[in-house]
C-alpha cells in the first residue's frame, strides 16, 4: 500500500485546486461545485458520455479528498456522486443514466440517500416506508432520518417496501424520489456541529415507474453496494487530515518545552491518520471497476473514524486544555468544532460495530490487506 499520489492523481489535484483558487470572493459551495463540474472533476469515474473522464475509483478519491480538504460539505459530494450517482451508473437504465447523470456530473444537481428510519440503526431491512401500487407508478409513504443536506438536494433514492413477505430481504424497492414533489416535507434536526440531520416525511408521494432504480421487489440486492460506494472512509479521511493540520498548527503555537513533550504523541496519531489514508486509497485501487472489496473497505472506514477520534481526543485532552488564543487559520476553533463532531464517528455512514461484524466475517487480517 502506498500513502503518495500517482502523477495522475497528483494532477487531478492540482485542477482541483487551480478551478477553486479562480473562484471569485464570497463564492459558495454550490457555485464551486458547478465550476468543478464545467471541469469535469465531480465524477472523473463517470463515462466520458455522461459527464466524468472515464477514469477509475483511485483517481476519482483524489479529486474527492482534494474537494473536501479544501472545505468544500465533502458529505454532498460522497453522497450525490457516490452514493446516488454510482448506484444510478451501476443499476440504473439507460433512459436514467443520460437523465441523471450528467446533472450530477456537471455539479448542476445534489442528491440524497433516504435509507435510514428512527430505530432501525444500520439494520436497513427494517425499512417501514412503503410503496403502494398506483397504476404504472407508486405512492410512497413513510419517514426517514439522519439525511444530509437535502435542503440543497433535487432528487433522493429512497428504499421502501412495496411487498410483505416471509423474508425480510424481499419485497424493499428503490426509487429516485423528486424532493420537490407534493407530499415531500423535509425538517432540519440540529445537530452539536456541522450541517444539521433532515427528517424526510413522505406522504403519498407518487412516482412513476421510470423511478424504479432496478427492479420492483429486488432493491436489498442492491443495498449493500449502494451502501459500499459511500464507505470508503474518504469523508472520515478528509476530517482527519483537517483535524490533523489545525492540531499541528496549535503544537506550533506552545512553547518550545511543551512541544517537545507532545511531539512524539503528536507524530504516532499523525501516522495513524497516514496509514488509514493508505488503506482507503488501498480499498479504491483494488476495485473491480465500480465494485469495491467490502471487507477492504470496512477496514478503511473504520481505521479512518478511529484515526481521526484519537487524534481528537488527544487534543482536547492536551493542547486545547492549554490557554489560548485561536491559532493560524482558526486552529483552535476547528478543534472545538471537532470535539463536538468526532463522537459522531462511531454511529454515522455505517456504525463501527458494522465494520467490525465485516470484517470478523471475513477474518481476514493478513489476507486482505497486503
Amino acid at each position: 500500500m502506498r500513502r503518495e499520489l500517482s502523477p495522475d492523481q497528483a494532477a487531478l489535484v492540482a485542477e482541483v485546486d487551480a478551478v477553486l483558487d479562480a473562484l471569485p470572493a464570497g463564492a459558495g459551495p454550490q457555485e464551486a461545485f458547478r465550476r468543478l463540474g464545467a471541469a469535469r472533476l465531480l465524477a472523473v469515474h463517470f463515462p466520458v458520455e455522461y459527464g466524468g473522464r472515464g477514469l477509475d475509483l483511485a483517481h476519482h478519491a483524489a479529486a474527492s479528498e482534494r474537494i473536501g480538504l479544501r472545505g468544500l460539505p465533502d458529505v454532498a459530494q460522497l453522497i450525490t456522486v457516490q452514493g446516488v450517482g454510482c448506484a444510478i451508473l451501476a443499476f440504473g437504465t439507460e433512459a436514467q443514466r443520460r437523465r441523471w447523470l450528467p446533472e450530477i456530473a456537471s455539479g448542476r444537481l445534489l442528491a440524497s440517500l433516504l435509507l435510514s428510519e428512527a430505530g432501525a440503526g444500520s439494520d436497513l431491512t427494517r425499512v417501514e416506508t412503503t410503496g403502494t401500487a398506483d397504476g404504472d407508478g407508486w405512492l410512497v409513504s413513510g419517514r426517514k432520518t439522519w439525511s444530509l443536506l437535502t435542503d440543497l438536494s433535487a432528487i433522493a433514492l429512497c428504499s421502501a417496501r412495496t411487498r410483505r413477505s416471509e423474508s425480510r430481504y424481499d419485497g424493499i424497492s428503490l426509487f429516485l424520489v423528486d424532493l420537490s414533489a407534493p407530499g415531500v416535507r423535509v425538517e432540519p434536526v440540529a445537530r452539536a456541529s456541522g450541517e444539521p440531520y433532515y427528517t424526510v416525511t413522505l406522504d403519498r408521494v407518487r412516482v412513476g415507474p421510470e423511478a424504479v432504480l432496478g427492479e420492483p421487489h429486488r432493491g436489498w440486492a442492491l443495498l449493500p453496494t449502494v451502501i459500499g460506494f459511500e464507505r470508503g472512509g474518504f469523508d472520515y479521511l478528509t476530517r482527519a487530515r483537517a483535524w490533523r493540520d489545525a492540531a499541528a498548527a496549535e503544537l506550533a503555537a506552545l512553547p518550545d518545552s511543551e512541544r517537545e513533550v507532545l511531539a512524539a504523541d503528536f507524530v504516532r496519531r499523525e501516522f495513524a491518520v497516514e496509514n488509514a489514508r493508505a488503506v482507503a486509497y488501498h480499498a479504491v485501487a483494488t476495485a473491480d471497476g465500480l465494485e469495491l472489496d467490502e471487507t477492504v473497505t470496512a477496514y478503511a472506514k473504520l481505521g479512518t473514524g478511529l484515526a481521526a477520534q484519537s487524534l481528537v481526543r488527544w487534543a482536547a485532552e492536551e493542547l486545547l486544555a492549554v490557554p489560548g488564543a485561536d491559532g493560524p487559520g482558526g486552529s483552535r476553533s476547528v478543534l472545538r468544532a471537532a470535539v463536538a463532531e468526532a463522537p459522531e464517528l462511531t454511529v454515522s455512514g455505517g456504525a463501527q460495530e458494522l465494520q467490525l461484524d465485516l470484517i470478523a466475517g471475513e477474518f481476514a487480517i493478513g489476507r486482505t490487506i497486503r
